[in-house]
């Protein structure tokens, strides 16, 4: 679990002031140990330096002894009478007195004359074990070293017996034992152990003779046989003590083994009082840090509570309440975050709804905007009431803007909200909500209201912009503008029977467009919105999805209607008619999918395989003998398409079909779209030898100066002139004129939409080259489309005899 700050800061600021006072304790351990170290070797090599100057005093004081014995009449007597047995017992007597382990005569050859180690034998007693010690003795009065004696280690102290001259020689023989080594340890002022090692073989290992005290390992720094120990001091351990220990050599006689004095200096035990020290320190510090402890526990407390408040805070301010803080009444630290805190947060509570504002009005007219109506909208239909919406649309707006300027036309939008409101208010209507919803729409809302009182509000809505927009801006000449407006309806719940549920505010504010988008063309400039009358209703995204997967899948059709000659009744060619049965919705007329179709692009898709199936087709009845031309409809969208004319190429040259059986019809909305883009397509369709055909001639914007610089070969009359032909003069002048102009242009004329005898009569009188509608043949499968054209190559004419049954 994450520990929380105060936590964190108390644990930060122990192990802090813990690691500082281990810290020192640890080094005053350790210099206390280091001086202690060196202070030890000091006193080791003084301990050495003092136990050799002790060895002499011993050698002085045993050989000051002797001098007075060697001077003693009687012992002079007996030696140079030879008398062994008084010798030998004045040789105990002294060495009684003196402490000597063992005493000797020695004759100036270097023969043992007695020995009182050996008092019976006064014969055969060899020779001296250390000769060059004699000479020496002679020289200087005394001659004096440790040597090792029938594997025994002695002090040797060799004096002469003068008479005046010298007639024999004394040596006073002090065994090397613990007694010895506490002598010597006894006569330093130094607290150490003592050991004394020798050999008793040359290439003996060495063993402990002597020792004094309590040395930890007698023989510790001491090297292999017949090999000397460093002289520096060295610091050693042995289970788990250290301690200090130096060798230094003891001076043996010309030809003796060597010795050792081991001088050992046990640390721990001087460190003893240090480690009392640090003892009282740690329990010191233990107190220390529990004082610590409780101290740093409050100041972090005191530190941590007012962080921990105003981290509080900052959770509330993040959740979006700006609440006052309550006054600070310190002046520290922690104060003046608070206030900063309480400032911040007052900040952004400002901010908030200046932001929130803004974003729930619009910046030109101070109305609520769009997102703000949607709130109000989807809450009042949550809390249950009836929502009426009026979308107002003001057509000119844009157009003022990029005439007269952005300025201008921002006055004119606040001066629409300013008369909307008036007219509200006027009409018992000031509760409800006007917004402005898109650079040229206002919309009122209006609460458990029904359609009637919106209709009733709307011709005022209307009329409140009969009136012109005039100002003079800057001193200059008065501007005026004209202002229209058209009113859709839209209502929750939609009383309409049938009628999807309205129930958001998005889908009511959708069907509000569509209503305005209508009462533009109406002449009351209001409407309100009828689901079934809906080009855009959801249902129609699902159909363009489904028209997209059913030419992947080749799942439509071509029907054919004839095309025959008038005056002859000769079947010269056919249109190819698209038709869709949809699986689960049957048949769907080419008027809900084909606009669809080229609003989503999937027009050339469709194009391409009327295109092949159209062909196909043709070729087949071709080879039955049927010489026919077959028309196909092109849109604007494929008039877009460069690669059209070779991909046509391709199928002529796949059917096996010449150019002039394609007859290509274009509408004169898609040519009047892009004017120079079309010519230049159907050029070079022409030029392959392809006959183009203006369709719906009559009711477009197209005038026969434009159909001069199309390489048309054919114009098609309008169904709207030919449906009453036989009944209104009217119209029987209007086609007789365009059938006149377009062959005096040169162009063949199609009539479509023939739905009677007398209509085709009338049609061959004036000439008109060839005619199609449902009074010759409806839309026919290819089958049932090869069966007519049997009939008719059989001489019967399949309309004169469905008008003779009829």
């Amino acid at each position: 679990m994450a520990l929380g700050f105060r936590n964190r800061l108390v644990l930060f600021l122990m192990a802090t002031l813990a690691v500082v006072q281990l810290g020192t304790m640890v080094i005053l351990y350790g210099v206390a140990r280091s001086a202690l170290i060196d202070a030890g070797k000091q006193q080791l090599v003084s301990s050495a330096q003092s136990f050799s100057r002790h060895l002499d005093t011993l050698a002085n004081h045993l050989a000051e002894d002797a001098k007075v014995m060697s001077l003693d009449y009687a012992l002079r007597q007996s030696i140079a009478a030879h008398d062994s047995g008084t010798a030998i017992s004045a040789l105990r007597n002294f060495g009684r007195r003196v402490g000597a382990s063992r005493m000797l005569l020695i004759d100036l050859d270097g023969t043992i004359a007695a020995d009182t180690a050996r008092p019976r034998d006064l014969t055969g007693l060899g020779r001296f074990a250390f000769p060059d010690l004699l000479p020496m003795a002679g020289e200087s009065g005394r001659a004096a070293a440790s040597g090792v004696v029938g594997g025994v280690p002695y002090r040797l102290v060799v004096v002469p017996v003068l008479l005046p001259d010298p007639i024999a020689w004394i040596c006073i023989m002090v065994r090397v034992d613990d007694r010895f080594a506490e002598e010597l340890r006894a006569l330093s002022p130094l607290r150490k152990d003592i050991a004394l090692a020798g050999q008793t073989a040359p290439d003996a290992a060495w063993s402990v003779v002597a020792a004094a005290g309590d040395p930890m390992d007698p023989l510790a720094g001491i090297a292999g046989p017949g090999q000397m120990a460093a002289a520096e001091p060295q610091l050693l351990t042995k289970h788990g003590a250290e301690y200090l220990v130096l060798t230094t050599p003891i001076p043996t006689a010309p030809g003796s083994l060597p010795m050792l004095a081991v001088l050992q200096y046990p640390l721990d035990e001087a460190l003893a009082p240090y480690r009392k020290i640090m003892l009282y320190m740690g329990a010191l510090m233990a107190g220390g840090l529990m004082v610590a402890l409780a101290g740093i526990g409050l100041i972090a407390r005191g530190v941590t509570r007012p962080v921990t408040a105003l981290a509080a805070v900052a959770r509330r301010i993040a959740d979006g309440d700006y609440t006052p803080l309550p006054p600070v009444r310190t002046k520290d630290e922690i104060g003046q975050l608070t206030t900063a805190l309480d400032d911040m947060a007052q900040a952004i509570a400002d901010r908030e709804d200046h932001i929130r504002h803004q974003s729930l009005h619009d910046a030109v007219t101070g109305l609520p905007n769009r997102l703000d109506l949607e709130e109000r909208v989807d809450q009042a239909i949550d809390q249950g009431h009836g929502v009426t919406l009026l979308l107002v649309g003001l057509d000119r707006l844009r157009e003022i803007a990029n005439t007269l300027g952005h300025d201008l036309a921002d006055r004119v939008a606040r001066d629409a909200g300013a008369r909307l409101a008036r007219v509200l208010a006027t009409n018992g209507a000031a509760d409800a909500t006007v917004a402005r919803v898109s650079e040229q729409g206002f919309a009122i809302l209006l609460v458990d209201r029904d359609i009637a009182a919106a209709q009733a509000l709307a011709p005022a809505l209307v009329a409140a912009f009969d009136t012109p927009y005039t100002e003079a801006p800057f001193g200059e000449g008065e501007v005026t503008v004209d202002l229209a407006a058209g009113v859709g309806i839209a209502a929750y719940p939609d009383p309409t029977p049938g009628a999807p549920p309205s129930d958001t505010a998005s889908i009511l504010l959708r069907h509000a467009d569509v209503a305005v988008l209508d009462a533009r063309a109406a002449e009351s400039h209001i409407r309100v919105y009828n689901h079934a009358a809906d080009p855009h209703r959801p249902e129609r995204l699902s159909l363009m999805g489904d028209l997209k997967i059913a030419i992947e899948q080749d799942a439509l059709a071509l029907a054919y209607q004839p095309k025959l000659e008038p005056r002859t009744g000769r079947v010269v060619g056919a249109e190819a008619l698209v038709r869709w049965t949809h699986p689960r919705r049957g048949f769907v007329p080419p008027d809900s999918f084909i606009p669809l179709a080229e609003e989503t692009g999937a027009i050339r898709h469709l194009t391409r395989w009327g295109l092949r199936r159209a062909l196909l087709q043709t070729a087949d009845w071709a080879a039955a003998g049927h010489d026919l031309r077959m028309s196909v409809n092109l849109s604007v969208r494929d008039l877009g398409d460069a690669a059209l004319p070779d991909r046509i190429d391709a199928l002529l040259e796949e059917t096996g079909l010449k150019p002039d059986r394609l007859m290509l019809e274009i509408t004169e909305s898609a040519i009047m779209g892009d004017p120079e883009t079309a010519v230049a397509l159907l050029s070079r369709l022409a030029d392959r030898g392809m006959d183009l055909s203006i369709d719906d001639f009559g009711v477009g914007q197209s005038s026969f100066a434009y159909l001069r610089r199309l390489p048309v070969r054919e114009i098609k009359i309008d169904r709207s002139f030919i449906r009453t032909l036989a009944e209104t003069a009217q119209d029987q002048a209007i086609v007789s004129t365009i059938i006149k102009l377009g062959h005096s242009l040169g162009y063949k004329v199609t009539a479509e939409g023939v739905e009677d005898g007398p209509a085709l009569a009338l049609l061959a009188e004036m000439g008109c080259d060839l005619a199609q509608g449902y009074y010759i043949a409806r839309p026919l499968t290819p089958a049932a489309f090869t069966d007519f054209l049997a009939r008719h190559a059989a001489g019967e004419m399949p309309w004169q005899a469905r008008e003779a049954r009829g």
